[in-house]
């Protein structure tokens, strides 16, 4: 599910009305999934992030055998360093855009047409449960959709594949 991930969840943020397959703009950010521990994976992109002046999200899985995103960690460049959040997409209202939703849902993140991350204003608290559960949901949908009726993965992609 790396490679699912790794392919709908940029496309879910940049595209949120556009098709499955829809090319993505460089620059942009890059996305990786990895299994295990994240530790050794987030200093090595924070690095890299640091270093190229990127974003990455990072989508954490328990092992090789499961289909459950467990984490999705932000790395940002700032100015200061590397922001390191933990985040989960949301989308408010059916329709609306997906966005990333801090974990502890006082900040929120938005990706333009050209992949570049702006903050934006945090949901009331009050749809942050729904939104979330509408922000997984729909990324899940366009996981399965991306690999539906294939016996190998259908689209070019890699474990970490750049947006």
């Amino acid at each position: 599910m790396g490679l699912g991930i790794s392919y709908a969840l940029p496309r879910a943020l940049v595209w949120p009305s556009g098709p499955l397959d829809a090319p993505l703009p460089v620059p942009g950010f890059g996305v990786v999934a990895v299994n295990g521990d994240l530790h050794e994976g987030v200093t090595m992109f924070s690095r890299i992030a640091a270093k190229t002046g990127r974003t990455w999200l990072m989508a954490g899985f328990a092992n090789d055998y499961t289909s459950i995103c467990r984490d999705i960690v932000l790395l940002r460049p700032t100015l200061m360093g590397v922001e390191i959040t933990t985040v989960h997409p949301f989308i408010e209202r059916d329709g609306a855009a997906m966005i990333l939703l801090s974990a502890c849902a006082t900040r929120a993140f938005a990706f333009n047409a050209r992949g570049q991350i702006a903050d934006v204003p945090p949901p009331p608290r009050s749809s942050v449960s729904r939104g979330a559960d509408r922000g997984w949901g729909e990324l899940k949908r366009r996981m399965r959709a991306s690999a539906v009726g294939h016996e190998f993965w259908p689209l070019e992609s890699w474990e970490i594949r750049v947006a």
